[in-house]
């Protein structure tokens, strides 16, 4: 017994020609030209899955018939489009599930997932459109709701993301991604109103990095930065190298920055100054290029976080023997960037320090 071929039709007029290897001048302006290159495209993507294409164009319409070797063809496209999202490959993922949703317009799962990664493609009017006919199709589907305000959200439609959210919350008031993407829009307006529900999202996905990251924020917006600092550096530790990990850095470079001079009353960081005054004598006697390595260094090291307000000398380096301090390690950091180019910024201010140690420097 053959197989049962997996088939659907769509007027050509809808096809993306951007896909399409033509100017798409040139295909608009000739039919037969767009009609073989429309069939070649869809040739090859499911030769890709093994089995044997057919392509017909007619009257304006794309005819597409796939018979698989084996197995159930609709069954088969459809994991293999799913694996293609989760593997964030979006490019192979969107032609198929174009097919699928051409062939079966009113699947939940295909709204679903072909509505979330658009919208994670900025293509907002498609996604909000498929979002919206998924939460009409099934209203009491609190992942929809939640898509749907995302995708309102993105797209800077605030009151409509806004009830969204509140409805996926309401019909499971546990659905922490709704309560994280709630609490993010009540953020930008209200972070007091928005502290209870950031907290709660980040207790409940205590792994996720834009979870802790939003509640760390929303502290930090409320001026409680002493409770904010450990969980901007657990944000950094969950993937140091992701955009949320730099935004927690800058984060604590301004916390840090706000609070090395309380001790002082605001007044010039002597133990900067000497630590600066120390640089300058090490980087004369080092040269340029041991110098850019040992900056380079204390640059890489800081992205983890360097706590300059705690005297222990607990961080250690490969260019340069010894323990240091965080304040020591910056002050070396400032200090070179400076020497190297005036202009640079250090991620911190010790303009001052610098000044009164280049002077001093001076007269030794």
């Amino acid at each position: 017994m053959n197989p049962e071929p997996f088939s659907f039709k769509h007027a050509i007029a809808e096809f993306d020609l951007g896909k399409l290897p033509v100017d798409p001048k040139v295909l608009q302006s000739d039919p037969a030209i767009l009609a073989a290159s429309v069939q070649a495209y869809y040739e090859e993507l499911l030769r890709k899955m093994g089995g044997t294409a057919a392509v017909a164009i007619s009257a304006g319409v794309v005819s597409v018939t796939w018979y698989p070797a084996s197995g159930n063809a609709v069954g088969m496209v459809t994991e293999h489009a799913l694996k293609l999202l989760r593997e964030g490959d979006y490019r192979s993922a969107e032609p198929l599930l174009r097919m699928l949703l051409a062939r079966s317009p009113d699947d939940p799962e295909l709204l679903y997932n072909f509505g979330m990664m658009l919208s994670d493609q900025k293509k907002l009017g498609e996604a909000i459109e498929l979002l919206e006919k998924l939460v009409g199709i099934q209203p009491a589907n609190t992942y929809a709701w939640t898509a749907l305000g995302v995708a309102y959200s993105r797209n800077r439609e605030q009151d409509q993301a806004e009830r969204a959210l509140r409805q996926a919350l309401k019909i499971d008031p546990e659905n922490a991604y709704a309560l994280r993407n709630l609490g993010a829009l009540q953020q930008e307006t209200s972070p007091a109103q928005a502290l209870a529900g950031l907290e709660k999202a980040a207790r409940m996905m205590p792994d996720d990095q834009r979870s802790q990251y939003g509640y760390a924020k929303c502290l930090v917006d409320l001026g409680n930065d002493e409770e904010a600092d450990p969980i901007l550096q657990r944000v950094i530790q969950m993937d140091p190298l992701s955009e949320i990990a730099e935004q927690a850095r800058n984060e604590r470079r301004r916390i840090a920055h706000e609070t090395m001079r309380d001790n002082v009353g605001g007044g010039l960081r002597m133990d900067a100054m000497f630590f600066c005054l120390d640089a300058i004598k090490k980087f004369r006697e080092m040269g340029d290029a041991r110098m850019r390595a040992l900056v380079y260094e204390i640059t890489m090291l800081g992205r983890g976080g360097l706590d300059i307000n705690d005297a222990e000398q607990k961080y250690t380096l490969t260019s340069l023997p010894g323990k240091f301090s965080g304040m020591q390690l910056v002050s070396l950091m400032y200090t070179g960037f400076k020497q190297i180019d005036p202009s640079l910024d250090g991620g911190i201010d010790l303009s001052r320090e610098y000044e009164q140690a280049l002077n001093l420097s001076k007269t030794q």
